[in-house]
């Protein structure tokens, strides 16, 4: 039976391997083409058309075969800066068009947005936003009430109803899996555990989560206030009584001025460029005007050096980041990658300033503090500068406290200075679910000290409970030093609570409040390359379509070797072991991270 198996796994493994050559070589051809035309021509009197749909990267890779599979959206944040950067300057450029069609990007990704349009719109590059049938929600209206103008189609929705972040627990799974964690912190507004030994917020917890969506309510209400002239007061009756509002009723209530198809919009910019209504309106994309050249757009570059812009963007794990592709998992981020590509910012002669981007929420202690030593060592050689995302907590600032300022969103999560540590214990699993029990002999009583299978004696969790507290104080003397404030100062704003960058600048924790673009500018200054635009320099480079393809091919070749060669004990075992894996995870035991990222909608 042996001899057939590994003949069946060689015969599947040949197969496989025959048909991703075919797959690479059809699309070959395909992909050239795509790539061919690197420098679309746009024409004058066109306008820049920005798809706001879903949401917005971080990063994309340029990579065709991505493309072609419609792996992800075909720009990313960054791309949509600079696009209405160039668009400010290019005379080619008559007007921008943000089509909505429901965007559900993070609340600091949509600040950046908003500030980069409403920085496009004080140039005099007329802007106008339109939702057509997709209907408007917070989230769109927040971006699209910078424009110039803002139009919905006749019979969608328009919602208005409030914010709200809903959190999963996970204590009573645990109890049917007969599955013990066993939870130590350091940090009373430590939450990283309650999702696996409560079944609702403590009272800690509601409080920083509800000063989260204070900030964003302040934040979205006197934006929007202020856009469309309207008293805070009135938006948030509105809100409270009005909850789904229909476009005649947002169009009455002053939050949108006008019913519009799409046709009809179309028309508005073919006035706006005067091109006359039975002429065609000439549009550029930003997944085409990305690709537009800086000079070609009437801008030049100050400075004779470049910007590396190097993400930190995941769950923080040692060693090399963890692709997730194809399956959408968690993103992550490996101390190895972050590690070598602020090497290579550090020691690149063209490379002047680094800019730091941050979206994490944390996750390893140890691999955050090899990521920090390798900022601290940056910081000392060239101008750092943190520019924070969406959220960049726990270890996400542990990272950030060895650069030299922090510039973080109004409304991203950060902070969350704290520690614990998680030990499961499933003994009662593996006897009561599998049959399976454990003996052993040992040389000295705390050699088994993480073992999933016996309960932690007093001393043990004593023993870990003494490492957590010093990683803890070593993360307060890591902040202490970066900010300039007592030891004692810092642990009062730690605790393991989280802010948000508007709170955080008000005790200390960051320097200002913006975006990346400005935390490009600062570096900038910093490396005296005048006032912009400035050259940059993404790292680390994004995997292709080809690459991360590749990888998992090897992984799913040794998942279809393991799914013939395993007995059925074997089978039923690895099953039980990936739901323990995806409910807790398989980090290391000591963490600064986040248990989850606050969603907000």
């Amino acid at each position: 039976m042996r001899f057939l198996s590994t003949l069946a796994a060689s015969v599947i493994g040949t197969l496989l391997a025959l048909g991703l050559i075919v797959f690479f070589f059809v699309f070959f051809v395909f992909a050239v083409s795509l790539s061919a035309d690197q420098a679309p021509t746009v024409q004058s009197g066109s306008v820049l058309t920005v798809p706001l749909e879903g949401d917005v990267p971080e990063r994309t890779t340029d990579d065709p075969f991505q493309q072609a599979f419609g792996q992800g959206p075909s720009y990313d944040l960054r791309d949509l800066e600079t696009s209405l950067q160039k668009a400010r300057s290019d005379s080619r450029i008559e007007a921008v068009w943000l089509r909505m069609k429901g965007l559900s990007a993070g609340w600091a990704t949509l600040e950046e947005i908003r500030q980069a349009v409403a920085e496009t719109r004080r140039s005099g590059v007329p802007i106008l936003a339109s939702s057509d049938e997709f209907g408007m929600s917070e989230k769109g209206h927040f971006v699209a009430s910078a424009a110039d103008s803002v139009f919905t189609a006749p019979q969608s929705a328009f919602e208005y109803n409030g914010f709200a972040t809903t959190l999963a627990f996970f204590d009573g799974t645990f109890e049917r899996l007969d599955v013990e964690p066993e939870i130590i912190r350091a940090g009373k507004y430590k939450s990283a555990g309650e999702p696996f030994m409560r079944k609702d917020l403590s009272e800690p917890n509601r409080e920083q989560l509800t000063a989260l969506l204070e900030t964003v309510n302040d934040r979205f209400m006197t934006a929007v206030a202020e856009a469309r002239e309207q008293p805070v007061e009135t938006l948030t009756r509105m809100a409270t009584e009005d909850a789904f509002l229909s476009s005649e009723a947002a169009v009455d209530a002053g939050l949108v001025d006008g019913l519009r198809y799409e046709d009809e919009v179309r028309d508005r910019f073919r006035s706006i460029a005067n091109t006359g209504m039975t002429n065609d309106l000439q549009t550029v994309s930003v997944e085409e005007y990305r690709r537009v050249s800086a000079e070609s757009a009437e801008q030049s570059y100050t400075g004779t050096g470049e910007i590396g812009i190097v993400y930190a963007e995941g769950q923080i794990v040692t060693g090399e980041t963890e692709d997730q592709f194809p399956s959408g998992g968690p993103q992550t981020l490996g101390s190895t990658d972050l590690t070598e590509a602020l090497q290579t910012a550090r020691t690149s002669a063209s490379t002047k300033a680094v800019v730091l981007r941050v979206n994490s929420p944390g996750g390893s202690a140890a691999a955050s503090e090899a990521m920090w030593r390798a900022v601290e060592r940056t910081a000392a050689e060239k101008p750092v500068i943190v520019s924070m995302g969406d959220v960049a907590a726990s270890g996400g600032y542990y990272i950030a406290a060895g650069a030299d300022s922090i510039v973080a969103a109004p409304t991203t999560t950060t902070g969350s200075i704290g520690v614990f540590g998680l030990v499961v214990n499933a003994e009662g699993f593996f006897e009561n679910q599998l049959g399976v029990t454990f003996d052993g002999v040992q040389t000295s009583p705390y050699a088994d000290l993480f073992s999933p299978t016996t309960p932690l004696t007093e001393n043990e969790r004593r023993v870990i409970g003494t490492s957590i507290d010093q990683t803890y104080q070593t993360f307060l003397q890591r902040v202490a030093d970066a900010r300039s404030m007592d030891v004692e100062a810092v642990n009062e704003v730690a605790q393991g609570r989280v802010w948000s960058g508007r709170d955080a600048e008000e005790v200390g924790l960051v320097d200002t409040t913006g975006s990346l673009a400005d935390a490009v500018a600062m570096a900038g200054t910093a490396a005296g390359l005048g006032d912009g635009p400035y050259r940059t320099r993404i790292l680390p480079r994004p995997k292709t379509f080809v690459e991360r393809l590749a990888g998992q091919f090897a992984a799913q070749a040794r998942q279809a070797w393991q799914s013939i060669t395993m007995n059925a004990l074997e089978r039923q075992f690895w099953q039980k072991k990936q739901v323990l894996d995806r409910a807790i995870g398989s980090q290391d035991v000591i963490q600064t991270r986040l248990p989850f990222t606050p969603t907000i909608e």
